[in-house]
């Protein structure tokens, strides 16, 4: 089914954390992605796009889309809706903690960038991930949430006893992983919560990755750290009420899955390994496509597109006429470019 792989360097710094690959109006392709500082997250993290002419073969220099403050920043998610460009940043002091959601918009292809205020419904402690529009024409975007309170944010910052003044130990109950709605065209949107995942065991990075069914359900992928495995859950009702997650058979390394549609079919960009290896990125190997063509019942199609080694986290990307487009980080310090031209 794989014609043929490219790949391209875009960026190579101290740190390169989840590049996010997106085609603007214009049909230059942009990549914005979080760099800088020894480790992520860390005062010293940035948010720099990335611009490409010629169809990802060479890449323009760093440029920062969000004004120096001395706060760490973060993006989770980009999307382009004709000129108008949005990158769904977190802001935060170092350690997740004082997190603040906010929108970051351009109109000119992602040259200059102007703060739009926070995102609907979650002004903080969230990370807004890759939206889909629906058959129907609405608007479906996931995220995870978590209910962190001024009482749990406090008690880490003044007890003596915790060493790692971090977001990780403020022992909050659980993470949401939901969508939001919009049936105006983006103008409103509504909140449904799909899953409250228990963490009392650890603090669990939902990512959650959704789908379009043939028969018009939603379908969602969790990442669930330390279960080896993806987890699902799925709407029948245009999002509003979800069914039970399950595991499913789908082994992940704590590691982020990105799924995307295609011509009939969904694709599955993951790591498909269930090493035991906690906050270890090094599982995180090797980079596989697999492709469903019943909805997610069964995965016909499964290629491993590199057996270089290293870690490989975070792919995000599109697909157009037959190619799917992606990037991705490589040993947590370079940004990669990957086009997979399908037969």
């Amino acid at each position: 089914m794989i014609q043929n792989i490219r790949i391209k360097q875009i960026h190579t710094d101290s740190l390169s954390c989840e590049p996010i690959l997106r085609r603007t109006e214009s049909g230059e392709l942009l990549c914005i992605c979080q760099c800088g500082g020894p480790t992520e997250p860390h005062k010293e993290n940035r948010v720099y796009v990335f611009h490409s002419k010629d169809n990802g073969e060479t890449w323009s220099h760093a440029e920062s889309i969000y004004p120096e403050d001395g706060q760490a920043v973060y993006c989770t998610e980009v999307s382009v809706e004709g000129k108008e460009i949005t990158a769904y940043l977190t802001v935060h002091s170092g350690r997740f903690l004082d997190w603040k959601c906010l929108m970051m918009k351009s109109f000119d292809n992602g040259y200059t960038w102007k703060n739009y205020g926070t995102p609907p419904h979650f002004p903080e402690y969230t990370f807004i991930r890759g939206r889909i529009h629906k058959t129907n024409g609405n608007i479906v975007i996931p995220y995870h949430y978590y209910p962190v309170t001024k009482e749990l944010h406090d008690q880490v910052l003044n007890d003596p006893k915790i060493i790692d003044k971090c977001v990780w130990n403020t022992q909050t109950p659980y993470c949401e992983a939901g969508i939001l709605i919009s049936e105006d065209n983006g103008k409103s949107y509504e909140r449904y919560p799909a899953a409250q995942i228990d963490m009392s065991d650890g603090w669990i990075w939902a990512e959650p990755t959704i789908a379009e069914l043939s028969d018009g359900k939603i379908a969602m992928l969790i990442r669930k750290c330390r279960s080896g495995y993806l987890w699902y859950t799925e709407s029948a009702d245009n999002g509003r009420s979800w069914s039970e997650l399950i595991k499913t058979n789908i082994p992940n390394p704590s590691n982020k899955p990105k799924l995307i549609q295609l011509d009939h079919k969904i694709a599955l960009l993951h790591t498909p390994n269930n090493a035991d290896i906690g906050n270890d990125t090094w599982g995180r190997y090797p980079l596989a496509l697999w492709i469903s063509e019943d909805d997610m019942k069964s995965w016909k199609f499964k290629s491993v597109l590199t057996e270089f080694p290293g870690a490989y986290s975070y792919s995000d990307g599109f697909y157009e006429n037959k190619h799917i487009l992606f990037t991705i980080e490589h040993n947590r310090h370079t940004i990669l470019f990957f086009d997979v031209a399908l037969e």
